[in-house]
């Protein structure tokens, strides 16, 4: 789908602040209510827009460890991949998982009390699994979340457009 600047404009507004109402948007990007009214429908409609979602601060709610695992599974595993990370996100405190390339199948996070509750999740919900061959644990002491689209969006006006 290809966008426009006020597109763009209406797009890093809303990834710094999705709950800015539509007449903040209007108001931003010099344009009529209804006429960012629509923009905003055509681009959750085209797919461009997944969702909106509130961002949750676990660490109020005492799970203030957070950790990622590498894993890697059995050669004979691999092609399960699909399955295993569809699966994993059952786990109450997985909250992302990737698959990804290199010596490592699997990233997953995870969000948990403390380091009792982190290894009794990793011996419990994953050491324990036939198809896992290796784990290697990251606790995560600082991150870091860019949520200002307006530099990313510059990189799409600047790739040629495919589908």
């Amino acid at each position: 789908m290809a966008i426009d600047r006020t597109d763009q404009r209406i797009l890093a507004l809303l990834s710094k602040n999705a709950r800015m109402s539509n007449k903040e948007l209007a108001h931003a990007v010099d344009l009529s209510p209804s006429s960012v009214h629509e923009r905003t429908k055509r681009l959750f409609d085209s797919g461009l827009i997944a969702g909106t979602h509130a961002e949750v601060c676990l660490d109020r709610l005492g799970l203030s460890l957070r950790a990622v695992l590498f894993i890697q599974l059995s050669e004979h595993e691999k092609t399960n991949l699909d399955r295993f990370v569809a699966e994993i996100l059952h786990i109450a405190e997985v909250r992302a998982a990737w698959m990804i390339t290199g010596r490592f199948d699997a990233l997953v996070e995870l969000v948990t009390r403390d380091t009792t509750h982190l290894h009794r999740i990793v011996v419990e919900k994953f050491s324990s699994r036939e198809e896992i061959h290796r784990i290697e644990t990251s606790i995560i002491f600082e991150s870091a979340k860019q949520t200002d689209l307006s530099a990313t969006l510059d990189l799409a006006r600047e790739t040629p457009q495919t589908g």
